[in-house]
């Protein structure tokens, strides 16, 4: 789960996107400290149509380099999708016990990174009935305290990781509005 590592270099992705559009007069440059509401949503796919999912079509989307797939923010809230391959060494996790055991690793794995993190909750969930870990937590993040659902989707040899960032006081909003949306309309296909 590279939070920080992500939450950098897709603040730099965003940062590069908004500023494309500066040099015309006529477009307002976006308001990077509010989240802009969805106006309808948009199906998009990547890896070739293996991964498909809705996404709002007034949020800036910016095609990453692997493992990271995609990044998707508006203001301070951020989605970003990444894909890991699975060695044999490292199978996906296969029962509910192995996926318990994924859930505890990713815990010490993100307290390891960051003596701030703190765990909200995490599940083993279902993610359009392909096994996923769900972490819910408060991490700090280039001084910011962000609130961050990472979902770790476990499919086809794969690890597919959906890292959803807001401040801790629009998270609900922005959850109930585009990332809770966005998470359950999520498609892998082999």
């Amino acid at each position: 789960m590279p939070l920080r590592r992500s939450l950098s270099v897709t603040l730099g992705v965003l940062a590069l996107g908004a500023l494309g559009g500066c040099a015309d007069s006529r477009t307002p440059a976006p308001n990077l400290s509010r989240v802009q509401p969805p106006d309808g949503v948009k199906t998009v796919n990547y890896l070739h149509n293996k991964l498909s999912f809705s996404a709002p079509r007034d949020w800036a989307i910016e095609t990453g380099h692997a493992p990271m797939v995609v990044t998707l923010g508006s203001g301070p809230a951020l989605i970003t999708i990444w894909r890991y391959p699975r060695s044999p060494r490292q199978p996906v996790p296969g029962n509910i016990s192995a996926l318990q055991q994924a859930r505890r690793a990713l815990i010490a794995a993100a307290s390891a990174r960051d003596r701030t993190f703190r765990v909200i909750s995490s599940a083993v969930v279902g993610v359009n009935d392909i096994p996923a870990v769900e972490l819910d937590a408060l991490e700090t993040i280039r001084g910011q305290v962000r609130r961050v659902r990472s979902t770790h989707i476990y499919e086809h040899g794969t690890e597919v990781v959906v890292d959803e960032y807001a401040p801790e006081g629009l998270f609900h909003l922005v959850d109930r509005t585009v990332f809770s949306p966005l998470l359950h309309s999520v498609r892998l296909v082999g």
